[in-house]
């Protein structure tokens, strides 16, 4: 069976070199997932999908008559478009005006007529938790290291708590973040400020679940919409109730196994078949109709796209400059 509309993905030279040299071009343990999201939001969807569906095809830049999918930040390298019909994934980033559909990581982001959640693709070859582990005696954070990832507060307080003694903090480097085996207990608090980054996706919470690990997250909206904050995570917005949540997952055996069990029953939501067929039902309904729409009219859905791109960066690099500048006189 093929797509009712060709469908090609777009990722850059670099990329499609590392997927290209892939042993067979599939999902194993030898795909780098860590490189990133602009390779995995269109490479991993292309190995992922080519084996539900024929007819997927993947390069380095878009095709006429086709729909073609690429990361935000691909597109925006890319430049204006020359004629295609464009799909984007917003990821972190800004949103990006000049494409016909938006794909977003967050299910509790406002959607507009032309953008749709998605889930995001499980890391390939995932180790879960080793079975025979019983203690708690390893606190992990599995993500890159910067201002919107892990908290500072929570970092300067780790390693001299009362609660974090005998226990052990790591920082899994991005090539080893498929393996928990080793893993009791993963942390993903941003911030203790409330804050419910819009732009973040539930990616931590999937991946504790199906690593039989519990995990602490903060106030992000993702973790609140997909998750059951008290059941299948905890729910941390203070230091206090980080810390109390460690002690009781040190203490309470059934508490944490509770909390495991619960994760261990989202699984089927969360296959590559399960994350697949969202995607297709995206690729199927909304992106086709849009598509179909396109191919009448000839014309982008937004045609001044582009020149709202362009706007929209002038004014966030005006804000970063201004917030750079107001942080170096308050340190003056």
């Amino acid at each position: 069976m093929t797509f009712p509309n060709p469908i090609h993905f777009v990722v850059p030279r670099s990329f499609f070199d590392r997927l290209a040299a892939l042993p067979g071009q599939t999902l194993g343990l030898d795909y780098p997932y860590w490189i990133g999201g602009q390779f995995n939001w269109a490479a991993q969807a292309w190995l992922a999908l080519r084996q539900q569906r024929e007819g997927l095809t993947i390069g380095c830049a878009p095709c006429a008559g086709r729909i073609n999918f690429a990361h935000s930040m691909v597109w925006r390298a890319l430049g204006p478009r020359t004629g295609e019909f464009r799909v984007g994934a917003r990821a972190d980033y800004r949103r990006l005006f000049d494409v016909d559909f938006e794909f977003l990581q967050n299910p509790a982001a406002r959607c507009g007529p032309r953008q749709a959640y998605v889930p995001y693709w499980p890391i390939p070859g995932l180790i879960p938790r080793d079975p025979n582990r019983r203690a708690l005696r390893t606190v992990a954070y599995a993500g890159r290291i910067g201002a919107k990832n892990l908290s500072s507060d929570l970092r300067r307080e780790l390693d001299g708590h009362p609660a974090m003694r005998g226990l052990n903090f790591a920082t899994i480097p991005p090539d080893q973040w498929h393996n928990m085996s080793q893993i009791d207990l993963l942390v993903a608090v941003r911030d203790f400020a409330g804050l419910r980054h819009l732009d973040k996706p539930p990616s931590k919470l999937f991946n504790a679940w199906a690593a039989n690990v519990p995990l602490i997250g903060g106030a992000d909206s993702a973790f609140a919409e997909v998750g059951r904050p008290g059941e299948d995570y905890v729910r941390a917005t203070t230091p206090v109730t980080f810390f109390g949540a460690v002690e009781r997952l040190r203490q309470d055996p059934s508490y944490y196994a509770a909390l495991v069990a619960a994760g261990r029953a989202r699984l089927p939501e969360l296959s590559r078949e399960a994350v697949g067929n969202a995607w297709l039902e995206l690729f199927d309904g909304p992106v086709a109709a849009a598509f179909e729409n396109w191919q009448v009219t000839g014309r982008p859905l937004n045609p001044f796209g582009n020149a709202l791109d362009r706007g929209y960066d002038m004014l966030a690099r005006a804000r970063s400059s201004l917030r750079r500048r107001a942080a170096a006189a308050s340190r003056a």
